[in-house]
């Protein structure tokens, strides 16, 4: 991983998390449960697509 990682400053709020990505407003949405993650930490995911291709993306805990 390069660069920074900085901060974020955000409200947090419960929602039900997803079994699947939705399309909504012009981007695909997952709400990911993260009640059984640690907290403080950097989980790495690859998604795999129907093409064969992957996605990868970050995301971290509070």
């Amino acid at each position: 991983m390069r660069g920074t990682v900085n901060n974020v400053n955000e409200t947090t709020y419960n929602d039900i998390p997803d079994s699947a990505f939705r399309w909504s407003g012009g981007q695909w949405i997952f709400n990911m449960a993260t009640g059984n993650l640690q907290k403080n930490n950097t989980y790495q995911y690859r998604i795999a697509l129907k093409n064969g291709d992957f996605v990868y993306f970050t995301a971290g805990t509070k």
